[in-house]
């Protein structure tokens, strides 16, 4: 069977969806019978050179235009598909944005698959409506979203909760969703469960949408704990927010901000390795992939309580889970980790078993097995 997948991050490699487009192509080692060719605006061109199965489709949207970019990328993917059909004889269409092959899932003559990898569109309702582009924006993206999922053969989503998100939402037949976890390779984690903390105690932020992620929560909630200094390290917002992420440190003590802004998987891993205390205390969160990288190093975990973090968590068994946005309980959970180094090395065995769950080869044989529905 021969699939093509769409996807407009490839090459840097910042979030699950990335990782998960570069993961895909190992398909064709491990499932012979199954080739996968990757279609990415998010590919240089010498990169690219050296790239067995991969093609690239080149967006040229004028300025005036680009609020509709996410519209007009729908089109642009599907014309740069019908160029590789002539040559790439594929027989499933998946796209890593169900939006995105919206109108594909409408004219193309081969079935298509979209996947839904967070819940930002679904948090747009009526309820909650606000005269401001950025909620007029998602509760546009969530009515397309919505009419992909009935127009699409078949849904995927990363996590039971998203799943059920999805379900009710959209009002989609169960049988139609299937939850296909993201993962990590973890032959490339060093699992190092016996940290030794010093003073200042090393956390470790890695989120570039650091207002959904409540930077701002973590650093009152280490604010809370003055008997302990902390060195905070800040992976992934862009450059322009620099000065307001360093701002929200300001009259605070006992917290020592280290900005490094947008780094690659390679850096991140390193700080895994040598830090005390992984923390995101995300407002939501379809899954949290991160989580999982960090289990996976044996750091300390230190979550909220939302979306899919804890099927990551195993409820708790794995880190430590708080209500969102409460930094006096997130500030309680510091402490506790900091003060109980048994129950540190306990969640953090714990989670090296439970993460086999979101291993590499189990993701994509669970993806052949969803791919196995359709063409049989």
């Amino acid at each position: 069977m021969k699939i093509l997948f769409c996807t407009n991050a490839f090459e840097n490699i910042t979030n699950g969806p990335a990782k998960f487009a570069n993961l895909i192509l190992e398909i064709n080692e491990l499932y012979p019978p199954y080739q996968v060719r990757v279609l990415t605006e998010d590919i240089t061109d010498g990169k690219l050179a050296g790239l067995k199965y991969v093609y690239k489709v080149k967006l040229h949207i004028p300025v005036l235009l680009k609020p509709l970019g996410q519209i007009l990328r729908m089109f642009m993917y599907y014309r740069r598909i019908r160029e590789i059909a002539r040559e790439y004889n594929f027989d499933l269409l998946i796209y890593n944005n169900a939006f995105t092959g919206l109108y594909a899932s409408r004219v193309a003559h081969r079935p298509t698959v979209g996947m839904i990898n967070d819940e930002k569109n679904l948090t747009a309702t009526r309820a909650n409506f606000a005269l401001d582009r950025w909620w007029l924006k998602k509760f546009l993206f969530r009515q397309l979203e919505k009419w992909s999922t009935r127009s699409h053969r078949l849904i995927i989503v990363n996590s039971d909760y998203l799943y059920r998100k999805v379900v009710d939402a959209y009002q989609v037949p169960p049988d139609k969703v299937r939850r296909l976890y993201k993962s990590i390779d973890l032959s490339q984690a060093t699992f190092q469960p016996d940290r030794t903390f010093g003073s200042p105690v090393k956390v470790l932020y890695v989120k570039a949408d650091y207002r959904n992620g409540q930077l701002a929560v973590l650093i009152k909630a280490l604010s809370l704990l003055p008997d302990y200094q902390f060195e905070l390290t800040i992976i992934g917002p862009e450059e322009q927010f620099k000065d307001h992420v360093l701002s929200l440190f300001e009259g605070i003590g006992n917290v020592q901000p280290d900005y490094l802004g947008p780094q690659p998987q390679r850096v991140v891993y390193e700080y895994l390795r040598n830090y005390d205390i992984f923390c995101v205390p995300s407002a939501t969160e379809a899954l949290g992939v991160a989580n999982i990288e960090a289990l996976a190093h044996g750091i300390s975990v230190i979550s909220t309580r939302v979306g899919g973090i804890p099927e990551v968590l195993d409820g708790g068994n794995n880190g430590w889970l708080v209500a969102s946005g409460n930094a006096s309980e997130l500030a309680a959970a510091f402490t506790d980790c900091i003060q109980n180094p048994a129950v540190r090395a306990t969640k953090s065995r714990n989670g090296k078993v439970y993460i086999q769950r979101f291993s590499k080869d189990q993701m994509l044989g669970n993806f052949v097995d969803i791919v196995k529905e359709l063409c049989c």
